[in-house]
């Protein structure tokens, strides 16, 4: 159910390209933002974080889908009995908490992603904070992230990584706090009003 971290580094391009004044004499330096990332302090225990509360928003979805096959076993075994009308009755309340499940299941995405980025954002910020304190007191006109997606540069002196250096300034840093941003609670489906049979059309759910 999770959006992947897919993108992630890509926010690094708005955060690790820092420019100073022109002068005669350009410095210019590089870092790595995937080795960043694995490195960063408190990175294990944002992702530990968020993978507690991932699985809570799960164990919400597993229960719809569970109140969602049982509907559908109902209607099967119960079909050969049942009348016309009541085979639509039964077939509309399906499809009623059918389109409940899947607005749901939407909702659970987004709050994902925004659990995701607020785990995340702390360590972002002290990212930008230890690039520009670097950059300022050494002097750097501009810094460049070769583990960006789109890297354009196809040649570099080893000796400009300053990778090394974002990390022991990072470590300096107190550890990153998470503030989680308001969110709207996913609106639970309301409970089955009796046994279903699975209309044509609608598949059952994992």
């Amino acid at each position: 159910m999770i959006v992947g971290s897919r993108g992630l580094l890509a926010a690094f391009a708005l955060l690790l390209a820092a420019a100073a004044p022109l002068s005669a004499q350009q410095k210019f330096g590089y870092v790595d933002s995937r080795r960043i990332m694995q490195e960063i302090p408190g990175r294990a225990q944002a992702e530990a974080a968020l993978r507690g509360e991932i699985d809570k928003l799960g164990a919400r979805e597993k229960k719809m889908v569970d109140s969602l096959n049982v509907m559908m076993n109902a209607f099967e075994r119960d079909s050969a009995k049942l009348t016309q009308p009541e085979r639509v009755t039964r077939f509309t309340v399906l499809q009623q908490y059918d389109a409940q499940y899947r607005d749901t299941l939407e909702a659970l995405q987004a709050e994902a992603q925004q659990l995701q980025q607020e785990a995340l954002a702390p360590l972002f910020d002290q990212v930008r904070i230890a690039l520009e304190d670097i950059r300022m007191a050494e002097g750097f006109a501009m810094i460049f992230d070769v583990g960006a997606q789109v890297n354009p540069i196809v040649a570099m002196d080893k000796n400009l990584d300053l990778s090394d250096r974002v990390i022991a300034r990072i470590r300096t840093m107190p550890a990153a706090t998470r503030t989680p941003a308001a969110r709207p609670t996913a609106t639970p489906a309301p409970k089955p009003a009796g046994p279903v049979t699975q209309p044509a059309g609608v598949g059952r759910k994992p």
